[in-house]
Formats: structure tokens, sequence, C-alpha cells
């Protein structure tokens, strides 16, 4: 969930298939095909006027811009790679940060950017060569400064451009975060305001293109959760609650208190965020792209322990219907109501409900969820798209080994499990992740507990017999082997 991603997402860190275009008239603009490039470039005006209505450069002076601009890049001798995949994308970028082209043109480049940039248009490698390029180049500077001064739909575009380009790029994301403070200063009035045309009107579109924004930084960038979290407060409920709100605000926001909710629980609780949701996911009148991650949301904030918002979720079998489609779209690549989970989300979901016996029950009867937890952490599978994939697969770890200590997995007739136990675990085990390692160890213990006990009998006896002091073998030896351990008294 990210990491729901809201184009993204965000990750909880996941995005919409399809952006919010910043009104009927942009989007119709954005399909021009052909005459897209037949339009004037307007003298850029200095206070960003988005009159369309100017002439400027001929197209012949704009392409020439654009050989200049190139030729100088490839002088600088800098990230000289094969951009075979991109090229077609740079001279886009080029015009947006060309300070002879308007803000209205530029808005229709970063629309164009932004369709280009969606995760069934370009490769995960091509991806992450244009956010590099993008960022030599100066994308990200220039959109702040959009957003900071243009008009709405302008800084709408330049917005939802950053939230597209910060998804499923820990390069992207961190980039923008950096000027977050001057983005959110922008937005400071459509979050603190009490209006409701200011908060509650669907076609606002420079509230839409915020949140999206915020859902995919915090899907990539826990760290920045703090700083987001102050500028969404005063907001979320207001949406949630509003029955003005179209299904995709609702469903960016839900986004992002689901990879909010990964850091800032307590904050979360105390604004009650799980009756709120609860209500939605009752409501036979929200669709499922509105109820977006709802129930992982009420699920990271009280899962751990049977209560009563999580006990309403299990009778609406909350496992078959949610936990388990989510994961199996999340390991596919696929889209899930209206966006891309990540797998430190999805994996939560598991983790969490799994550290309480009656919950952990219901997950295990689902005869889909451990093959889907085993094949979350195969050793063997392609490596990571984003750096929260490695949390993901050790939280899925530390499901397997809480159902392990419940002895509710493996079964005697699992054969699948029994594989992962002889092979897939001792891979793991010696895993560079330290998380995993640790998570990994775990379930060896708790599975092959008599060969701990033993091993720890052995360092007892050194000890009681003065050869060692005491606690080094467990704490500097056995700890080695088993990381957990040495928080272990």
């Amino acid at each position: 969930m990210e990491g729901y991603s809201g184009n993204p997402p965000a990750d909880p860190s996941a995005r919409p298939a399809a952006r919010p275009a910043t009104s009927e008239s942009d989007s119709e603009e954005s399909d021009g095909g052909e005459d897209f490039f037949r339009d004037a470039i307007g003298v850029e005006d200095p206070m960003l006027d988005d009159d369309d209505s100017d002439q400027g450069l001929s197209l012949q002076e704009v392409v020439q811009g654009f050989m200049n601009i190139n030729h100088s890049h490839a002088n600088m001798g800098t990230y000289q790679e094969d951009t075979r995949d991109i090229r077609h994308l740079l001279p886009w970028v080029d015009m947006v940060c060309a300070p002879q082209v308007t803000a209205q043109q530029k808005k229709r480049y970063l629309e164009e950017l932004s369709f280009a940039l969606r995760p069934q248009e370009l490769t995960p490698q091509a991806r992450e060569m244009f956010v590099r390029q993008a960022l030599h180049r100066g994308v990200v500077p220039e959109a702040v400064r959009l957003i900071e001064s243009a008009s709405p739909t302008v800084a709408a575009a330049a917005t939802n451009f950053l939230g597209d380009f910060a998804f499923n790029s820990d390069m992207g994301s961190k980039e923008v975060l950096k000027v977050f403070d001057r983005i959110a200063d922008r937005f400071q009035h459509l979050f603190s305001s009490s209006s409701d045309r200011a908060l509650m009107l669907h076609d606002d579109w420079l509230l839409q293109a915020a949140i999206l924004l915020c859902v995919n930084i915090a899907a990539t960038c826990p760290a920045g959760h703090m700083k987001l979290v102050r500028l969404v407060q005063p907001v979320c409920l207001k949406i949630l609650q509003s029955k003005q709100v179209g299904d995709k605000l609702r469903g960016n926001t839900i986004l992002l208190l689901a990879n909010l909710s990964m850091t800032v629980l307590s904050e979360l609780r105390e604004l009650h965020v799980a009756n709120v949701l609860l209500q939605l996911v009752s409501d036979g009148n929200v669709s499922n792209h509105g109820k977006s991650v709802a129930e992982s949301v009420i699920i990271f904030l009280h899962g751990e322990k049977q209560c009563r918002q999580v006990d309403i979720l299990m009778e609406r079998d909350v496992v078959s219907s949610y936990c388990v489609p989510i994961m199996e779209h999340t390991l596919k690549g696929t889209e899930f109501r209206g966006m891309f989970p990540h797998l430190l989300y999805s994996a939560k979901l598991f983790q969490v409900l799994s550290r309480c016996r009656l919950y952990a029950e219901k997950l295990v009867e689902d005869t889909r969820a451990i093959p889907l937890l085993l094949k979350a952490v195969n050793p063997r599978a392609p490596p990571p798209r984003v750096e929260t994939d490695y949390e993901g697969r050790r939280l899925v770890l530390q499901a397997l080994w809480s159902l392990a200590k419940y002895r509710l997995w493996p079964s005697p007739d699992d054969v699948d499990s029994q594989k992962f136990l002889d092979k897939g675990l001792p891979m793991l085990c010696e895993d560079r992740h330290v998380g995993i390692r640790t998570a990994a160890a775990g379930i060896f213990a708790q599975i092959f507990y008599p060969s701990v006990i033993r091993l720890l009998a052995v360092g007892r006896r050194l000890e009681i017999s003065g050869l060692l002091p005491p606690g080094f073998w467990k704490l500097r030896i056995a700890s080695q082997l088993f990381p957990f351990l040495a928080e272990c008294r």
C-alpha cells in the first residue's frame, strides 16, 4: 500500500490507475495528438500568466532550442547512459525547464509526462533512468516554482507530475521531500480552511493533486510522515465524512492515512480514524474505489489484539475478500481498487493480524494465505522494486513466525512449506538485510526449538563451570546465529 502508492500510489507505501485531469478542457487538450506540437510557444510572463492567447516563438525556433539544450546536456559529460527508452520524454522535460516557455504550455508538457510515467508505459529500469535525467535537468525545482506561483490549474498539473515522479522511486521521492515545505505553503490554505467549498468540492483538482502527492511521498519516504501529518490532520476526517466528495479524493485520502498509519499510530487513534472508516466500509453506497484501503488502516491501528472494529471486519470476511486479494495483486504488480499496492503495506496486514491468535486462525483458514506468504519471501524471486520491499519481506517472515508460535503453521501435509523450510529458509537466514535474517532465524528457532535449547544449555554449562563470563554465550555467540536472542532476557 504504498508505500501504497497513489500513482500510489504511494505504499499503506500503490497509484490510481488514472490521475485526475485538471479540468475537462485540459483533458481534451492533452489528447490533441499531432496538434499538441503545432501550438505556438509563448514567451514566459514574469507573473506566470496562463493566458493561451499570447503568441511567441515559432516551432522552428523551439526545435532549435531543443537541439541547443540537449547538446549542452551531452557536453556536460554527466549521466552518459543509454536513453533510448526515454529519449522521447527528455525534450518535454527540457521544455518544462525552459525559461521562454509559458506556464500554460508547461502545464501541457507536465500532463504528457505524467501520462508517460504510468507503470504500464515504462519499465522500472527506464523509469529510474528518467528520474536521474530529469533531476539532472532541474525539473523538480521548476515544478515547485510553478506550484508556488502559477494559477491553480498549472499548480495542479505540476503537483500531479511530482506525484507521478515520486511514485515507486526512492530517488524521486527523496528529492521531492526536500522541497515539500515550499509545496506545503501553497496548499496550506486548502488544508486549514473550514470552508466546505475549499474542502468538499469533488472537482477541486488542486486539492486532489495535493493529496495524491502526499500519498506518493508517504509511500516511499516514511521519514517524512511527521511533516505530512501536520499538514493533512485538519482535512482528512472532513473529506472522509463529506457526502460531496468524489471517490477519487476520498480514496486517495485513505491511501494517505494508510501510509501514515505505519509510523504515526497514536495521532490517528486520537482522531478516531478507524471508527470513521468503519462507517465507510459498511456503507453499501460507497464503491470499492471510494473505500480504497480503509480495511488496512483499521487493521493497522487496532488489529494486534481483539477489538470491536476488527471483529466487525472479520464478520464481513475481510481475510478472503480483502487481505488475500490485495496480496495477490501486490505480487502480480496489478491494480487493486484503483491503486498499485506495495508489499510493505500488504504484508503489514498479515503481520498485524497474526499477532492475535483469534485473527491468526482466520488467516490460515483461507488456503490461499500461506502460499502467498511463501511466494512473497521466495529468495529466488527478482530483486525488490523499491527499498521498502525489503521491510515487506521482513513483515511476511514475522507473520509466519507468529503463526508458528501458535502452532498454526506449518501443517504436516504442507509440501510447499516443508520445501521452504528445507531450502528457502536457510538462504533467508544469510540474507544481506538484517531484519530478514533476524525474522528468518526466529522461524528456524521456533520450528526447530530443541536444537536452540541444546545450544543454550551448552553455553549455560560453560558459564556455570567458569569457562565463560555470565551471559557471554547467549549474547556474544548464540545471538550471532539467532539475533533475536540479544533482545531476550
